[in-house]
């Protein structure tokens, strides 16, 4: 397992390429900035590199219409799962997740894959089994963390794009940035400067808010409960109920772009509550929860992970509750209830 980009790693994924007959590209299920920069970065350098391979792009999830802007986009596959896709691939390639869980709601499928197996992250979650590792935790972007592997000696104009909507979208436009994270502002300048790229303009291209998404905004704005639990620091909530949900007719996609709103806009900002979760339903009848913390407060990957929902960063994190039984639809009531329950039973970590 390599914990840092290597010519070493890079060495050895060529050579797994270089072997396999099909394969096939992934990242986690909900698809955010720094997912869609990954699986079209290292699909960019791939078709550079061995342009006859068979290559797919496969995703677990919606279609967001707004990243269509960005070359390759329209090559991706979104299906329910994408464990029922994988078709004779010989070579599977998951980024921006370590854990078989974030990818399906059938774990087991991957863990009975028989192809060989590549994952590039960098969250510090607990890692599966994989052909070829390479789990950096300390780079704020995995994006950056493909740019390092693939493009440092050579990038095009829309591979720069890529890899910039990935950095500025796992670092909130740089506001999330540690201390020892400071190289990012090389990496950043290093591909502003040869792109000729204004921020601001770059993300008006994207950034736009779907209709049906803002509708859901508003929802989650009104759902607002801010509250405490004995023990842990007071913290906001909100939900749209799976009623709301159906009867409007939404999406996964619509959901996801209103809670990443939501949350960037909302969380963490009202005074005295630093942390805060999101519920709602999916249309597979799970529930996702998104969390958020500012430094000092919870952490909520340790959180998500002693849940065993999922998992994420110390300051961001996600995770899923599933029915009990096939055919059920979660609750989104009964989810907070048990984060409620579990939190009176167990101490909040800080960090």
């Amino acid at each position: 397992m390599f914990k840092r980009v290597s010519l070493k790693f890079t060495q050895i994924f060529d050579q797994l390429v270089e072997e396999a007959n099909s394969i096939v590209i992934t990242a986690h299920t909900s698809p955010d900035d720094d997912s869609v920069a990954s699986v079209l970065g290292v699909y960019a350098y791939m078709k550079r590199i061995f342009p006859s391979k068979k290559t797919r792009i496969i995703y677990s999830g919606d279609k967001v219409r707004r990243y269509s802007v960005f070359k390759n986009y329209d090559l991706i596959e979104f299906v329910p799962d994408m464990t029922d896709h994988l078709g004779n691939a010989d070579l599977l390639i998951m980024l921006d997740g370590s854990q078989y869980s974030r990818f399906t709601q059938k774990p087991e499928v991957l863990r009975e894959f028989k192809g060989k197996t590549v994952c590039i992250d960098h969250h510090s979650s607990p890692i599966d089994k994989f052909t070829l590792t390479l789990v950096d935790p300390t780079s704020p972007s995995n994006a950056e963390i493909i740019y390092r592997c693939f493009f440092r000696d050579s990038i095009e104009q829309k591979e720069i794009e890529i890899i910039l909507l990935g950095i500025l979208g796992d670092t909130g436009v740089f506001g999330y940035l540690k201390p020892n994270q400071l190289g990012t502002f090389d990496t950043a300048k290093r591909l502003l400067k040869q792109g000729g790229i204004e921020i601001q303009e770059f993300l008006s291209r994207y950034s736009t808010i779907q209709e049906k998404a803002f509708e859901i905004v508003r929802e989650l704005i009104k759902n607002t409960k801010n509250t405490k639990v004995d023990g842990w620091p007071p913290h906001t909530f909100t939900f749209i109920t799976r009623e709301w949900f159906e009867t409007g007719k939404y999406t996964d996609a619509e959901t996801s772009e209103a809670t990443h709103l939501y949350m960037t806009t909302f969380l963490r900002t009202l005074e005295g509550h630093g942390w805060g979760f999101v519920v709602s339903p999916e249309t597979d009848g799970t529930c996702g929860i998104s969390l958020r913390s500012l430094p000092g407060s919870v952490n909520v990957r340790d959180m998500m992970e002693k849940m065993q929902l999922g998992g994420g960063h110390d300051r961001a994190a996600g995770g899923t509750f599933k029915p009990s039984n096939p055919g059920e639809r979660v609750k989104v009531e009964d989810c907070i209830a048990k984060v409620v329950k579990w939190m009176e039973k167990n101490q909040a970590i800080l960090s």
